[in-house]
């Protein structure tokens, strides 16, 4: 499993420097990547608990960004797009394209509604933990007359 959140690191780091992330905020968001894979995979190991994971590793990911982009003045998008990547669904949509060039359409159904639950899941997660934790991070404003 460390192996994994190691690689997975890699993996953030990498298409952060696709997207032009600079060195600081690049290993930031490694960071970001590594610990929420391994608290993802973590949790996969509880039978049943496939989209779950998903979900709360995008939480992690959303809230770790928050605090990130809070104390480096930087974008949130910063962190989470390189951050988030890990979680993409690939295998599953490439596998559910396979099954339909196959004709196995069933198969291909069944893989790529997964795969849009997952996705759906990654969202849901990322959109929550922003919309909790940015109000606490930003602390109120001065309301102007």
């Amino acid at each position: 499993m460390i192996w994994d959140a190691l690689l997975s690191g890699v993996t953030a780091v990498a298409f952060g420097l696709l997207y032009q992330v600079s060195g600081p905020t690049l290993m930031i968001a490694g960071a970001i990547g590594a610990i929420s894979w391994a608290l993802a995979s973590l949790l996969s190991t509880i039978p049943g608990s496939g989209l779950l994971s998903d979900f709360v590793g995008a939480m992690v990911v959303g809230a770790l960004a928050e605090i990130a982009a809070r104390l480096k003045h930087e974008p949130a998008l910063v962190f989470v797009v390189p951050s988030i990547i890990v979680f993409v669904p690939g295998d599953l949509v490439y596998r559910s394209m396979v099954s339909f060039l196959q004709d196995h359409f069933l198969s291909g159904m069944r893989l790529g509604f997964s795969a849009l639950m997952a996705a759906g899941a990654l969202s849901i997660g990322l959109a929550l933990a922003t919309a909790i934790l940015r109000p606490f991070l930003r602390g109120r404003r001065r309301e102007s007359l």
